[in-house]
């Protein structure tokens, strides 16, 4: 993420998260445990852990993973000596109650998430997630299907109900560069805190 020229990109490393699509959420606590300890010794700043749907994702719905995954919260967290933990929580899928656990067992970010247009059932989350002490970003999937006002207007909305980021979410691969830039640019100049950009 970043906000001025003179503060640093950090890097959130999503393959523990979005990653688990890819092997139908059947990671093993071994394994995050050795993806971890690599990234952690690369320097990654973020390490992302849970269901590719986010916290609560473990369902015959989006797929059951293997290992539950506050084990492998709790496996990630004890590999990271300096990357910080973090998860990603849909509402309407993972609930407060899955967070609250998820920082117990060390997670320090999470970045809620919901449709572009749907910025406002992200309130409890961010809210939640503040109290809780986590770092919290909102994160606003599917940019490419709004307007880039619609897309301020709904960054806007997360950043009113505490969010300390606010990613431009390319779920579908579908922006060009100029689209990013001009989103990018859009929120920079409307928004008082951090900018993201998940491709």
């Amino acid at each position: 993420m970043k906000r001025n020229s003179d503060k640093p990109i950090k890097i959130t490393e999503v393959s523990l998260r979005d990653g688990s699509h890819v092997v139908k959420h059947q990671f093993t606590e071994a394994q995050v445990k050795s993806v971890t300890k690599a990234l952690d010794d690369a320097g990654m700043h973020y390490i992302e852990v849970s269901h590719g749907d986010g916290l609560g994702g473990s369902t015959l719905q989006y797929g059951k993973s293997l290992v539950d995954e506050m084990k492998l919260i709790e496996a990630a967290v004890e590999e990271a000596k300096q990357a910080t933990v973090a998860v990603l929580l849909i509402p309407g899928i993972g609930t407060v109650h899955e967070l609250k656990q998820a920082n117990s067992l060390g997670a320090g970010l999470v970045r809620v998430a919901t449709h572009v247009t749907e910025a406002d059932v992200s309130a409890q989350h961010i809210e939640y997630a503040r109290k809780l002490g986590m770092e919290t970003f909102g994160f606003l999937m599917m940019a490419h299907s709004a307007p880039v006002e619609k897309l301020v207007e709904q960054a806007k909305l997360m950043e009113s109900y505490g969010a300390q980021g606010v990613y431009i979410t390319d779920s579908a691969g579908a922006l060009l560069p100029h689209e990013v830039r001009e989103r990018v640019r859009a929120l920079r100049q409307s928004l008082q805190v951090e900018v993201g950009f998940h491709a």
